[in-house]
């Protein structure tokens, strides 16, 4: 599978389009639930959004190429959650803000979304390091800008450093437990906290 044909065939711009677009994504998303992986194909999608199979080549070449947008709206949900849990962290500890970074990452999995889940798994499998990059560079710019309101219990820290390995790290953890029930996930968020907190207090000592 290259690259090149997981992108949508065209842009929508009018309002009519945009719409059509977002039924799309809707009914991709309600089949995905509904039916998991073994049920998501292009051609229940279209019937689940009210359009024509025809329709749907128009805006997405294929199923994978719907998975990747899903993903993207998911990506983006994501960063929404992590910069709120950061301004919620504000005036707090740094032990108390990793948390809450933490916890606003894992928060898609401990709501029970079956489809973000699901989502995770097929993020690793599509051919999309650069989406993959682009994502984690935004959540390294969120969390730079976090750390600059615990600047006395991070010193010693680099912040550019730890804005590419904090992520990670919590990435790490997320993808290790992504197929975990949510009353685990409980398990999740400590060893992701530990890990990245040993982090932290390893630079802060080297």
């Amino acid at each position: 599978m290259s690259r090149s044909s997981l992108e949508p065939r065209k842009e929508p711009r009018q309002a009519r389009a945009l719409a059509t677009q977002a039924a799309i994504l809707q009914g991709a998303t309600q089949v995905l639930a509904a039916h998991g992986l073994a049920g998501f194909n292009t051609n229940a999608v279209a019937e689940r959004a009210g359009a024509s199979i025809g329709t749907l080549y128009q805006y997405f070449p294929n199923k994978d190429a719907l998975m990747l947008a899903l993903i993207r709206e998911q990506k983006q949900r994501m960063l929404v959650d992590i910069a709120r849990a950061m301004r919620a962290a504000s005036g707090r500890s740094l032990d108390e803000a990793v948390r809450l970074l933490i916890r606003g990452r894992l928060k898609h999995l401990r709501d029970g979304d079956t489809v973000a889940g699901l989502l995770s798994q097929q993020e690793m499998r599509l051919p999309i390091h650069d989406v993959r990059a682009d994502y984690l560079d935004q959540g390294c710019r969120v969390f730079m800008a976090g750390l600059t309101h615990w600047a006395s219990a991070a010193r010693g820290i680099d912040p550019q450093r730890a804005a590419k390995t904090v992520p990670a790290l919590v990435r790490g953890v997320v993808e290790s437990w992504a197929d975990a029930p949510p009353h685990r996930l409980e398990i999740a968020e400590e060893e992701a906290v530990h890990s990245v907190l040993s982090y932290l207090r390893y630079q802060r000592s080297a």
